[in-house]
């Protein structure tokens, strides 16, 4: 069939793409890229910051969805569209998205995106009194936007000069997403009862769109040469193998998050007795778990590394956050206590979060003129994993009655992560001149 032989060849040609070289100042570089000498940490912390708005915003409109159902009267069917056309968008455009990332610079890329969505997040209100395919074009516009911001915060914090650097700005940037989540479960119910949905959406749309024009503003006026070209990037003979099992590492976090980002709330309903209100807050502090957790991992991994090879390092990372939170798990199946529970999904989440020390930090290691691209490709079918999780868990709840099933093959995909990496990831450059 052509459309397949026509994604491949996109998917190649993507992969391959050449970074530009450009000539910017010691500023520039501080700012817009996350390196050098002056400032190592500015374009980790505009990622950071980026990566916090973007879980807010997706957040929010989740939050808000209550309040649209009752004003605009919208049933459960089309609250799924809602949401699939989200991730369809933010789907399409990871892996494009990452090899731009690496062409120009992660952090343009990222501005660009924040700029973009935050605007539509404005805009929402607005679409929302069109009706139903205004919003649900406006969501999916957020999710083309947004898609590129994981894959370019990625190739942003790859620029770091060592593996310590990039093991610290990978678990500072994915706190900053982890903070984004927790604060938007947490504050959403406060916020949207004194402002209401329509005015939240605009200050946060608006918030975001600041923030963006400002690391614009800063890049162009520092900006300064013509741009040289390289070489293509060509990648070692080992690469398709070694990205073949990186995916389906990543697949196994992405299943994981899903599950547990979505159904959360309805186990602590359901399986446990709880009210609506305390389901929320139960479910909002694994997540600030997972943003403590972020951040310690690069502590831990910093510690490591000063006696061990960063190929080992990310190895007991991996360890870490598949095997603690699938013990979790298939503890979790026999608990009928919400405090236990609770106490065991802190644990499960904590742990999982070390995975941004391991499967992320890897990437970086092994191919930083890269680690944009195909971080972007893993995301990209990690999201239609995500997706094919939550449809399966709906039918596995509905086929048994209860979460003891969907916690148990969570458990065993947990472990399949472990075996993937300790067994077919390789250490080594994938890229042919990487040292």
């Amino acid at each position: 069939m052509r459309c397949p032989a026509l994604a491949t060849l996109a998917l190649t040609s993507a992969l391959s793409m050449p970074p530009v070289k450009r000539r910017r100042s010691p500023r520039l570089r501080a700012v817009a890229e996350g390196g050098g000498s002056n400032n190592g940490g500015g374009g980790v912390a505009f990622a950071t910051s980026a990566m916090l708005l973007v879980s807010a915003h997706r957040t929010l409109f989740s939050a808000a969805m209550p309040e649209l159902q009752a004003s605009l009267g919208f049933d459960s069917k089309t609250v799924g569209a809602l949401q699939a056309a989200y991730l369809a968008g933010y789907g399409l455009t990871n892996g494009a998205g990452g090899a731009a990332a690496d062409r120009v610079g992660g952090a343009r890329v990222l501005a660009l995106g924040l700029l973009v969505w935050s605007g539509l997040v404005a805009l929402t209100p607005a679409a929302a009194s069109l009706g139903v395919t205004a919003l649900a074009l406006c969501r999916f516009g957020f999710g083309v936007a947004s898609g590129p911001a994981l894959p370019a915060s990625l190739a942003v914090v790859s620029s770091q000069p060592d593996a310590d650097s990039r093991a610290k700005g990978i678990a500072t940037v994915l706190c900053g997403f982890n903070v984004g989540s927790t604060a938007g479960l947490l504050s959403a119910a406060a916020l949207l009862t004194l402002l209401g949905w329509r005015t939240l959406s605009v200050v946060a749309g608006g918030l975001g769109a600041v923030v963006a024009l400002y690391a614009l503003t800063q890049s162009s006026e520092q900006t300064t040469a013509v741009q040289t070209t390289k070489k293509p990037i060509k990648f070692t003979k080992s690469f398709p193998f070694q990205l073949a099992a990186l995916t389906h590492v990543h697949n196994c976090i992405n299943w994981s998050f899903f599950v547990m980002q979505a159904w959360l709330p309805t186990y602590f309903a359901s399986e446990l007795g709880l009210d609506m209100k305390a389901s929320a807050l139960f479910s909002a502090l694994p997540f600030a778990t997972m943003a403590l957790g972020s951040l310690v991992s690069g502590s831990v991994s910093s510690s490591l590394l000063q006696r061990m090879a960063p190929f080992e390092v990310r190895k007991r990372m991996v360890a870490l956050s598949s095997v603690v939170p699938a013990c979790a798990l298939l503890a979790l199946s026999y608990v009928k206590s919400p405090t236990v529970a609770l106490g065991l999904l802190v644990t499960a989440l904590g742990a999982h979060s070390f995975s941004s020390a391991g499967l992320h930090a890897h990437v970086t290691d092994v191919a930083p003129q890269a680690s944009g691209r195909i971080l972007g490709f893993t995301n990209t079918v990690g999201v239609v994993v995500g997706i094919v999780a939550n449809v399966a868990t709906g039918r596995v709840l509905d086929a048994t009655g209860s979460f003891k099933a969907v916690f148990a093959l969570t458990a065993a995909i947990y472990l399949s992560e472990v075996v993937a990496f300790f067994g077919f990831v390789r250490d080594g450059p994938l890229v042919e001149g990487d040292s």
